[in-house]
């Protein structure tokens, strides 16, 4: 039995419909009925909890081979970094009380960095916690998402500019779309690791710069898109603009930075590539 987080969500989502398509019995962790009614028709058993409960997260992980975790980001929170640190505790004190065998956690590049690398630093931590309890772990590392092009389609369709935190705009780095990770975990949680800390870094099928990203718009939608900077003292109030909270518009910010500076990069040079490529992902993007 595989356990899942998250499920409502990409990564999650993509994880356990390729382990129920392979016909592995699954239960999916939702924070609703209602969330698990699809996952349920699906031959899915389903459990309700929250993160936050550890109780009932402890009965949703009990009698797995494996489980995926994810943290996901509440970057509203005035204290994102420090609630962070709680869910985390929290995640990793119930797969310690389950007694789970095997943890899968959706970490990140540059997670073996404990500091100035933005929110990687909180999956970083959530990390370093599964370590230090000696349950066999998985961290699933992955590169930039492509999914971040969704956030500036409003830019793309409206002004035909995709604006890039990504700097200079020829600036290539790894970008890898949500479904490789989901298949990703899959494989991962079926073929548990020899070694008490794995980490699987997952590259994109190609590096990609802002200028790549553009053409790539400017072909699926029939018009010219033009690539162009934002300066890297509008981040932190671009990111507030968007319902950030001043804490993570800055650690945002600082991210960003250290992907440019080349801080946030891959320990293996033959890392796992990734499957989906640019041109794949906007056409079915803008479809």
């Amino acid at each position: 039995m595989f356990v899942i987080s998250g499920v409502t969500g990409n990564t999650g989502s993509v994880a356990a419909q390729s382990l129920i398509d392979q016909g592995h019995p699954v239960r999916v962790i939702v924070r609703s009925e209602e969330k698990g009614t699809p996952w349920k028709a699906k031959g899915a058993e389903v459990s309700v909890a929250e993160i936050m409960d550890i109780d009932a997260m402890t009965k949703a992980l009990e009698g797995a081979s494996g489980a995926y975790f994810l943290l996901p980001p509440d970057l509203t929170n005035e204290d994102f970094l420090g609630d962070s640190l709680k869910r985390a505790e929290a995640i990793v004190e119930a797969a310690k009380a389950a007694r789970l065998p095997h943890a899968v956690i959706l970490s990140s590049v540059g997670a073996q960095h404990g500091d100035k690398v933005g929110p990687i630093s909180t999956i970083g931590q959530m990390e370093r916690l599964f370590v230090a309890t000696n349950i066999p772990l998985s961290a699933v590392r992955p590169a930039y998402f492509l999914e971040n092009i969704n956030d500036l389609m409003p830019a793309v369709l409206q002004d035909g500019v995709y604006p890039s935190m990504i700097l200079p705009l020829d600036h290539k780095i790894d970008m890898v779309a949500t479904k490789d990770i989901g298949l990703t975990v899959a494989d991962a949680l079926i073929n548990p690791p020899a070694v008490p800390h794995r980490v699987i870094e997952l590259k994109g099928a190609k590096q990609y710069s802002a200028k790549d990203i553009a053409a790539a718009l400017s072909k699926s939608l029939g018009r010219q898109i033009t690539p162009v900077p934002v300066p890297q003292e509008a981040w932190v109030d671009t990111f507030k603009q968007s319902g950030l909270s001043q804490q993570s518009a800055e650690t945002m910010a600082e991210m960003h930075e250290n992907i440019n500076n080349g801080r946030i990069e891959f320990l293996d040079p033959n890392a796992r590539k990734a499957g989906v490529d640019l041109a794949s992902f906007i056409e079915k993007l803008v479809a």
